[in-house]
């Protein structure tokens, strides 16, 4: 089974944070967000996965080469200019094969059912199966009962008499490497309108909806923000599911008289100082936090010292 992570976006409302790292590699209690993609595609059967990048690609570059799992391929492939998703898998058309293989965003935490979506994409005959949900924020997705897309967005291209309902599609697909002929070489494409031009020509191109289950879009500080507070707030299900039990790492670097209040996340060699409050607050790598301050809500990036007490802020 083959994959492909879509890791070049450049995370524009996660500035300034994203200045520094890319969204893929934001840490989750310091394991980043890429490696638990790789390791959650590698649990459902997945042997070779391909990583686009672009922005602050080097990064991407040297944390799968320092990552390398045993039994697992992982291949590179940089964009000097971002192709979209569609774009992005036409590039390596040549990795694929002739069997389906998984499409998942580098920016999303989920506990999806992988090999449940990928078995019904092989049974069904499908072209493309886009993985769906019911998440009120996103919902833009238009299906009828038995799975028919017939609108995404505001773009309605089948008509039906059917009851449909708008659901949001998880940004996880499987597709059949025949769908990429459908797609221009060497230029920028949208996979949704790749995937409108099918559906009006009536190709496909359906729905699976998934249920009972944790997904989470790293897009803004505040999502950021609430994947820690989740974990935390979660003692059993999403800990187990993430391998993320905080109470079980290495003993804190704390100064004599700190306090940790809520969710704290922190990453290798960072020191807090003596009589200090970090609350609620994810911390990276190399942070220096001096003594007598409070820290609450806030995210430090990499290699900052802190002199002062915030709140509700973000420090690269």
């Amino acid at each position: 089974m083959k994959a492909m992570i879509l890791a070049a976006g450049i995370g524009s409302r996660l500035r300034p944070l994203s200045t520094i790292r890319p969204k893929p590699l934001f840490p989750i209690y310091s394991t980043p967000l890429l490696g638990r993609l790789i390791r959650q595609l590698q649990e459902a059967g997945v042997k070779d996965i391909v990583v686009n990048s672009h922005h602050l690609n080097r990064h991407i570059t040297s944390y799968l080469e320092a990552n390398m799992s045993s039994g697992l391929t992982i291949t590179h492939s940089y964009e000097a200019d971002l192709l979209g998703t569609a774009g992005a898998l036409k590039k390596v058309e040549d990795s694929w094969n002739d069997t389906p293989f998984i499409v998942s965003n580098g920016d999303i935490i989920h506990t999806i059912d992988l090999k449940a979506a990928y078995h019904h994409h092989t049974e069904s005959g499908n072209l493309a199966t886009l993985v769906l949900h019911d998440y009120p924020r996103y919902n833009q997705v238009e299906i009828a009962q038995d799975g028919t897309i017939v609108g995404i967005r505001d773009d309605r291209v089948q008509n039906t008499s059917a009851t449909t309902r708008k659901v949001a599609f998880t940004g996880i697909h499987i597709i059949s490497p025949q769908l990429l002929k459908a797609i221009p070489s060497q230029r920028y494409v949208d996979i949704i309108s790749v995937y409108l031009q099918l559906i009006a020509r009536g190709e496909k191109v359906r729905g699976y909806q998934v249920e009972n289950h944790y997904w989470l879009d790293i897009g803004t500080p505040h999502d950021y923000h609430r994947i820690h507070q989740d974990i935390h707030n979660n003692t059993s299900t999403l800990r187990d599911a993430f391998a993320l039990t905080p109470s079980k790492r290495e003993p804190l670097p704390l100064g004599t008289g700190t306090i940790l209040d809520g969710y704290v996340a922190m990453g290798t060699t960072t020191t807090i100082g003596e009589n200090c409050t970090i609350k609620n607050s994810i911390l990276w790598d190399d942070v220096k936090i001096d003594d007598n301050l409070t820290i609450e809500g806030c995210i430090i990036g990499d290699g900052a010292t802190v002199k002062r007490s915030l709140h509700n802020e973000i420090v690269v």
